[in-house]
């Protein structure tokens, strides 16, 4: 790996502030990749899924995040049961200042699945009062979501440069690797994303995450992981009063109707249940068939009964993330617990003996 250097390219090469680049090729592209998505996970058009070695049926997590899904995402993460974006909240006020001051200068920071932004808004108001002159790029799913996003962030900042990219995050940071952006990455997975998966799988995307995201000695990432081991905790926060959760998880289901161009999927032909399993512990939603529902057009005939998976979160404590970070070959260089949750973030780096691939 090179050190990255600072030149007039860079500048060049940026789009307006507050653009939400297209980094997917639009509805289209985005629409191709949920349906590729569905294809492999939900429809088994080729093989059945099979993540831990038996067969599978999973709705993706990514179609929840359509226009309404993101309006309930933003309700739940506002319920007082709901610890985690709060206590990452919490967390960047109480450490930002010492995290901000760890983002090397001149940086462009990838926030991986931003959501509303609220998390990663309080570390760039701590990066801001730094004056260091950093370049923001919000990666996410939803078009409107990511230009509402960028209008509350640029009016705020000076020295922190922000932008919207919409797409995956195999989109995104294609994108980003077609730039004349030879800086160094600081990216952010907040709110559990990588790490969050069957052990083995979440240590293969780490390890892709590496390879495509990664190209500097001084590149870092900041990953969120929540170790809550309390169970009656976890599922009080997946099981509000209002049903918000439920309608948000149901809501991802009539999204695939739309994807697929076929209604498969009514509310009324599903039951709606939470399981919370140990070793790892984790939490995840199932819809269960009340009775048998077919679809000839998707070659679909699910009998009474059949279970498809959703919104899988798992509670992988420190230890078992530290062994995820050694077998994706990352070093942590840092870790932080949030003050009153046991949300932990780790600041991780390549592993010297195992360089990333350069792009």
């Amino acid at each position: 790996m090179s050190m990255p250097q600072v030149n007039g390219d860079f500048e060049s090469s940026l789009p307006l502030i507050g653009t939400v680049v297209d980094a997917c090729g639009g509805d289209e592209g985005i629409s191709q990749c949920f349906r590729s998505m569905l294809d492999q996970k939900l429809l088994w058009t080729r093989d059945q899924y099979r993540p831990i070695g038996m067969p599978q049926r999973v709705l993706p997590s990514p179609l929840l995040s359509d226009a309404e899904g993101l309006k309930l995402w933003r309700d739940i993460t506002r319920l007082p049961t709901y610890y985690q974006t709060e206590g990452e909240i919490e967390f960047f006020n109480h450490y930002g200042h010492e995290i901000a001051g760890m983002v090397p200068p001149n940086a462009v920071l990838v926030d991986l699945g931003c959501g509303d932004v609220r998390k990663a808004k309080a570390l760039l108001d701590h990066l801001e009062q730094l004056g260091n002159s950093v370049c923001y790029f919000a990666l996410d799913l939803d078009k409107a979501s990511l230009e509402h996003q960028m209008g509350i962030l640029t009016p705020h900042y000076r020295h922190v440069r922000c932008f919207g990219l919409w797409g995956t995050f195999d989109h995104g940071l294609a994108w980003l690797n077609d730039q004349a952006f030879n800086r160094p990455r600081f990216l952010m997975s907040l709110g559990s994303i990588y790490g969050n998966d069957h052990f083995h799988d979440a240590v293969k995307s780490l390890e892709q995450l590496r390879t495509t995201g990664f190209h500097h000695q001084t590149d870092k990432m900041l990953l969120t992981m929540d170790g809550t081991q309390d169970a009656a905790i976890i599922w009080r926060s997946y099981h509000d009063h209002a049903g918000l959760f439920e309608k948000f998880i149901r809501n991802g289901y009539k999204h695939s109707n739309r994807v697929l161009n076929q209604q498969w999927y009514r509310d009324e032909d599903w039951d709606f249940v939470g399981l919370i399993q140990q070793d790892p512990l984790m939490h995840r939603f199932v819809i269960r068939a009340r009775v048998n529902v077919t679809c000839p057009a998707l070659k679909l005939d699910f009998p009474a009964g059949t279970e498809i998976d959703c919104y899988e979160a798992f509670k992988y404590p420190p230890d078992l993330m530290r062994r995820q970070f050694a077998m994706a070959n990352f070093h942590e260089v840092g870790h932080w617990k949030a003050p009153k949750a046991d949300l932990h973030h780790y600041l991780l780096v390549p592993s010297e003996d195992q360089a990333p691939m350069a792009i």
